[in-house]
């Protein structure tokens, strides 16, 4: 099995390969006639597949024994006849606005560095540990980073950067993705919720200046304000029928649940909180059709970096929004005590020792900036790649990135 690459020309005068991936015989042409056979292959092959499938038989070729590779990468187009090369384009775009938008505002445009010492110990993240050097990992935030800024003197921060987290690869999540993150000093949470809310109806109405819709997938999604808000709560109730109660302990969920036969009759203790969130983002994926939802009120063990009233708190203060069944930003009061956060850190990685997940090593400038005081206020991360497929209404996040995971 031999690979040999054959270089043409497409369309568009660019220099492009048909990659074989086994060895024939092609009879010499002449130049121009090989240049034209060749571009047909290109252009049927976009369009109509049986032609192109002819025209490669002719040269004994057959599905599996090519690959068009980065000829067609960006300019093969979706079921709307919207192009890659066009997706980033409009790309380009939305990320030129998100700047404007902020900076306009006075917020000042931080960069923070991809390899830093220290990690969120939070159950749902799993971070990229660098090799051979403890406590060094590629940033999954820059969340401790903005606080670090805001304690500094910086009322205004936004970051936009690339994160690194160890997802698996599929429709929503790639490993390297493109987060948006701001914070303000003295800021609520409502009035970050609105920072969101403003941020993508000023990016639509520059995309579609004469709509107050989003199309997205058959969808016609309304941005209008104020948007729908659900608690936690709310949302099991409306897509399980679970009552969660107020004074809510793990074991009356899982009973919960487990009478709903939404898990199997026995469940380890220490699975039960992975098994609440998978219930929660199988709920989101039904949520957000007819206009974007604020859920609120979650449980205190979803998060390690919000405020709350105590470490035995069951409620905490944080928002999701949730667009088209995903998840698009989560945002929270800051937590401005020392003791509280060393101690809400220590519970998570507990949590992971306890459900063979490496525990992490902390970001202890973070906690020392703590200590010497952090003033109240407010942030959210809004995920840039998923916005990005929300405005060109892609299914897949590769579809918005350059090159995703798989491509590399």
């Amino acid at each position: 099995m031999a690979v040999c690459l054959i270089e043409k020309w497409d369309r568009e005068h660019i220099p492009v390969r048909i990659c074989l991936l086994k060895t024939v015989q092609v009879p010499i042409l002449d130049k121009e006639r090989l240049h034209i056979v060749l571009v047909c292959i290109l252009i049927t092959k976009n369009e109509t597949d049986c032609a192109a499938d002819a025209l490669l038989f002719s040269f004994g070729l057959k599905e599996g024994d090519y690959c068009l590779g980065d000829a067609v990468l960006w300019s093969d187009k979706d079921k709307k006849g919207i192009s890659r090369k066009e997706k980033l384009y409009i790309r380009q775009k939305i990320v030129d606005l998100i700047r404007l938008f902020y900076k306009r505002q006075g917020f000042f445009e931080a960069e923070i560095p991809l390899l830093v010492f220290g990690t969120t110990p939070d159950r749902a993240v799993q971070s990229f540990e660098i090799a051979g050097k403890a406590g060094l990992y590629l940033t999954t935030s820059t969340e401790y980073h903005i606080k670090r800024m805001i304690a500094g003197g910086f009322d205004k921060v936004f970051t936009v950067t690339k994160n690194f987290r160890e997802y698996e690869f599929d429709k929503t999540h790639n490993p390297e993705f493109t987060m948006l993150e701001w914070a303000r000093t003295a800021a609520s949470l409502p009035a970050i919720e609105d920072d969101a809310a403003n941020l993508i109806v000023a990016i639509h109405h520059e995309l579609h200046p004469d709509s107050d819709y989003l199309d997205y997938q058959n969808a016609r999604i309304s941005l209008k304000t104020p948007w729908k808000t659900m608690t936690f709560q709310e949302v099991f109730y409306t897509q399980y029928g679970l009552e969660i109660a107020d004074e809510w302990c793990i074991a009356d969920i899982i009973s919960l649940i487990q009478r709903a036969k939404l898990c199997p009759k026995e469940i380890p203790a220490e699975q039960s909180g992975i098994l609440i969130s998978a219930l929660l983002d199988n709920a989101i994926k039904a949520l957000g059709f007819d206009a974007p939802v604020l859920i609120k009120k979650w449980p205190a063990a979803m998060t390690t970096s919000s405020d709350c009233e105590s470490l035995d708190a069951k409620w905490i203060n944080r928002t999701e929004i949730v667009i088209a069944g995903i998840e698009i930003a989560d945002g929270f009061p800051f937590l401005c005590d020392a003791y509280m956060q060393r101690a809400l850190f220590e519970q998570a990685n507990t949590y992971r020792k306890n459900n063979n997940i490496a525990p992490v090593c902390y970001d202890e400038r973070y906690l020392e900036m703590l200590s010497h005081g952090l003033p109240a206020g407010a942030g959210m991360a809004l995920g840039l790649d998923r916005l990005c497929m929300l405005f060109t209404d892609s299914t897949e996040i590769k579809e918005v990135l350059c090159f995703s995971w798989e491509e590399l």
